[in-house]
């Protein structure tokens, strides 16, 4: 979902064809208009083998668990504070408002989105239904006729855009693959203030973990928030080794990187 112009609207992206559906959800929020608006939406593209979204309560409600059984399709839900699992979704939603700026018609910004090709020359409508939509640019009839595209070629043409993305993207960000954790590994959460935390077993999403806090209460978190309290043999290793030092006696406080915490010098007044 996203706010545009004081509205919401619930946006839905098809993964393959990067086809876009958008539907206003006025100011009534609730999951079972939610669910209304994905039914018109799978009456007409068919049930998804799977639907991605958030963790917001309009999809994490029974309501919507008991649609998703009705319908037989799995929902799965981005980690907690990490929008990137879900970016096909963020970088739809992106599109849709720099063309809702641009258009008084919400419907007729679809129109001119739909048909226009993508950046390996095909375009939503034709992954999608087979043929060009008509809209308000003039072009020949017989490209409305359906024609498959080659589909091998275009997925040959759409993972090697992706794999340059990502290589990209890793460069430019310095990504680099974090080594898996150990369940009863005891961690620090980014956004988070449980304490005691550790971790309990992977989750069954991709690069996520179940964290165990005070009162046996459990929460995921995307390998990246989770940063792993290293055992007093392996903070000795470290100190050893020149790396992370380990705890004082005298009561000095050291930072997870080996950084001595110094108390600021201020004017005792």
């Amino acid at each position: 979902m996203f706010q545009f112009n004081n509205a919401t609207y619930l946006l839905v992206v098809d993964y393959f064809s990067k086809y876009i559906e958008i539907a206003p959800l006025g100011k009534d929020l609730s999951s079972e208009k939610v669910i209304n608006h994905l039914r018109s939406i799978f009456a007409r593209h068919g049930i998804a083998e799977e639907l991605r979204s958030d963790n917001g309560p309009l999809f994490s409600s029974n309501a919507f668990a008991k649609f998703s059984d009705t319908y037989g399709f799995k929902h799965t839900t981005s980690s907690p504070h990490f929008p990137q699992s879900n970016g096909e979704a963020e970088r739809a939603v992106q599109t849709i408002k720099g063309l809702l700026q641009k258009a008084a018609d919400p419907y007729l910004a679809l129109l001119a989105y739909r048909p226009t090709p993508l950046q390996h020359g095909w375009s939503p409508a034709e992954l999608s239904m087979g043929r060009k939509l008509r809209s308000r640019i003039p072009g020949r009839p017989e490209l409305l006729c359906p024609e498959w595209s080659n589909l091998k070629q275009f997925r040959e043409a759409d993972a090697h855009i992706k794999k340059r993305q990502k290589e990209n993207f890793d460069r430019r960000h310095l990504a680099r693959n974090l080594p898996p954790l150990q369940p009863e590994t005891y961690a620090w959460l980014k956004y988070d203030s449980l304490t005691d935390t550790k971790v309990s077993a992977p989750a069954a999403t991709l690069r996520s973990y179940i964290i165990e806090g005070e009162g046996s209460r459990t929460i995921r978190r995307n390998r990246r928030d989770i940063i792993a309290v290293p055992s007093e043999d392996e903070a000795a290793q470290h100190e050893e080794d020149g790396h992370i030092p380990a705890a004082r006696d005298d009561g000095a406080v050291f930072t997870r990187y080996g950084r001595k915490v110094k108390a600021p010098d201020r004017l005792n007044l």
